[in-house]
């Protein structure tokens, strides 16, 4: 008997190369063009959250500088008010103490004397007005006091050359 040899097909090889074609197509399309956009999207998704997270670090450093500079300038506000002086007391002398006092002024009329004792107050400085008495019919503006003398010259001596210039003595009254 004559034994046909059987033709075997193509079919599977060629089934298989398609697959194999098929599969690299899959590959080169994945690899090649679809992976890449999705690292470029990721890439996009990242670099913007750094990007909002950049403003809102330096929104942020801006609050904080612009409360720092509001707190330097309250304490500053503060700080200048501090070193107003307080007003000082204008005390009117109307009977002999027995006590030293440092004159800072005199004049003849009580009003000027006053008047420098209110700028003296404005400062901070707490004067003592002495009316005239004796021979003198001057009135003083003193600004400091003492039980003696010596204690009394000291003083003087410490407010001369300063906002007081050299005229700056002891009375008794």
């Amino acid at each position: 008997p004559d034994y046909e040899e059987e033709k075997s097909s193509n079919m599977p090889t060629i089934l298989a190369v398609l697959v194999i074609v098929l599969l690299a197509g899959v590959a080169v399309w994945f690899f090649g063009f679809y992976q890449p956009k999705v690292r470029a999207a990721e890439e996009k998704i990242r670099l913007e959250q750094q990007s909002e997270r950049e403003k809102a670090l330096k929104q942020q450093q801006a609050d904080q500088a612009q409360q720092k500079r509001e707190e330097d300038e309250k304490r500053v506000a503060d700080s200048l008010a501090a070193l107003k002086p307080a007003e000082g007391a204008i005390e009117k002398l109307s009977e002999r103490s027995g006590r030293y006092y440092v004159v800072v002024a005199s004049a003849i009329d009580d009003d000027l004397i006053m008047d420098y004792a209110k700028d003296l107050s404005k400062k901070g400085v707490s004067s003592k007005i002495i009316p005239p008495f004796g021979k003198t019919k001057f009135y003083r503006i003193a600004i400091d006091v003492a039980d003696t003398y010596a204690d009394a010259q000291t003083n003087a001596d410490s407010k001369k050359g300063g906002d007081y210039g050299n005229d700056v003595w002891v009375v008794k009254y």
